[in-house]
């Protein structure tokens, strides 16, 4: 009777590694498929949308339809973290997700990987960088650190350079069909104040890596230049914008994400 009993239950367990292997099976084949569609589709949406007419917009929309949701990371420093916020007025990265949201076409989650503080060198150091990649967004708004790298010390511009060519490879390896967007960042009132033992401006140290920037073809957003110029254009000082010395309040958030705003329909290659 105990010797049935045995041959039973190992039958049972037989039966059931039996059926655990087979539905394993067929989840690797659906997974599989999955990603070959995907590809397939991702492959299509290239070979359709050139970067003289695709927009933010778009991608959002071909991400959405293809997977239900778009994965925003927006990486940087204390300015993409959001302090100075308000919950009247939140940080820009919140702005877009409320944005993007609205559109009937569009389910965006965006994702602030924003470090209080943190230059290009944190960021690599502190494998911030690869937290990133690891989530693997959809698309990526990369806030640059400028205001960082500007300061206490300052990083020599080279090696920022150097810095956002190694940042820039990682991505373009590791997530080949992740659309990025670099992003300076807001005006401060070290604007034309040379910082202790620095050799360059806030505004210089922006012209500089803007420039080299958009040598490189990069995806880029001069928000820095945006918001001078609409600060100088309206009746408000710099000053009305910031929450500190550095740090955007409400209404600097809220102009920021304007500048971004108006830019989500725009042809990539023409967002400078």
């Amino acid at each position: 009777m105990r010797k049935k009993l045995r041959l039973t239950k190992i039958n049972y367990l037989v039966i059931f590694f039996l059926i655990l292997i087979s539905l394993s099976t067929v989840y690797w084949f659906v997974v599989k498929h999955q990603e070959a569609v995907s590809q397939e589709l991702t492959e299509e949406y290239m070979e359709l949308t050139t970067r003289d007419s695709e927009t933010i917009l778009d991608r959002a929309k071909f991400i959405t339809n293809r997977d239900g949701q778009v994965d925003i990371a927006v990486l940087g420093s204390s300015v993409t973290r959001g302090k100075g916020a308000t919950n009247k007025q939140p940080v820009w990265g919140e702005r877009l997700e409320q944005r993007l949201n609205r559109d009937k076409e569009i389910k965006a989650k965006v994702w602030n990987k924003g470090y209080n503080g943190y230059s290009t060198t944190d960021l690599l150091t502190q494998k911030k960088v690869v937290e990133t990649i690891d989530s693997k967004p959809d698309i990526i708004i990369f806030e640059l650190c400028l205001i960082n790298n500007n300061r206490f010390p300052q990083n020599d511009v080279s090696l920022t350079k150097e810095e956002l060519i190694g940042i820039m490879n990682q991505f373009q390896e590791a997530l080949p069909n992740t659309l990025v967007i670099l992003t300076t960042a807001n005006p401060t009132i070290y604007n034309e104040i040379y910082l202790d033992k620095g050799t360059l401006t806030y505004d210089q140290y922006n012209d500089e890596v803007s420039t080299f920037v958009q040598k490189q073809g990069w995806n880029f957003i001069d928000i820095y230049s945006l918001m001078s110029e609409e600060i100088a254009n309206s009746n408000h000082t710099l000053e009305y914008y910031l929450d500190d010395a550095v740090h955007p309040n409400g209404e600097g958030y809220r102009l920021w994400y304007k500048l971004l705003d108006e830019r989500l329909n725009k042809p990539l290659s023409s967002l400078k």
